[in-house]
């Protein structure tokens, strides 16, 4: 071996090093990138893609407290000035019989999130991938 060869694999070692360090931190960030990114897609996944027209809410009061355990319900829907409204009844009813069941309603946060996708994308569209960095700007 002659000493220019062996000043030249030094040198590519060198040179090497840095690049290899380099490599590994890129991918290790891009890797926490990744997965906070799927996370906050996970997130996303219910709070994101309801469209706000399919969301539906009652006003309900209790009619009946039994005194003991009991499987049965009763209650009265109501408008927003607390008078029984036969219409919100109805629909109510008919959800039941459609879907088994009664869902939850979104909290304040949630239902500002959606009526936001509604006025930003129109009904039936989402937002882009990376929505969040736009509303949180």
């Amino acid at each position: 071996m002659d000493p220019l060869t062996i000043g030249a694999d030094i040198g590519a070692m060198i040179v090497g090093v840095p690049v290899v360090a380099g490599g590994i931190l890129w991918l290790t960030r891009w890797r926490a990138a990744r997965k906070q990114r799927k996370a906050a897609r996970e997130l996303r996944n219910w709070h994101g893609y309801i469209p706000i027209n399919g969301v539906s809410d009652w006003r309900v009061r209790l009619v009946e407290d039994p005194q003991s355990l009991s499987a049965r319900v009763v209650l009265e829907v109501v408008d927003r000035d607390g008078k029984p409204d036969p219409s919100w009844a109805h629909d109510l009813r008919e959800t039941i019989k459609r879907d088994g069941m009664i869902a939850r309603v979104p909290t304040p946060e949630e239902y500002d999130f959606l009526r936001y996708l509604h006025k930003e994308r129109g009904y039936g569209k989402g937002l882009p991938v990376g929505w969040q960095d736009e509303v949180t700007a």
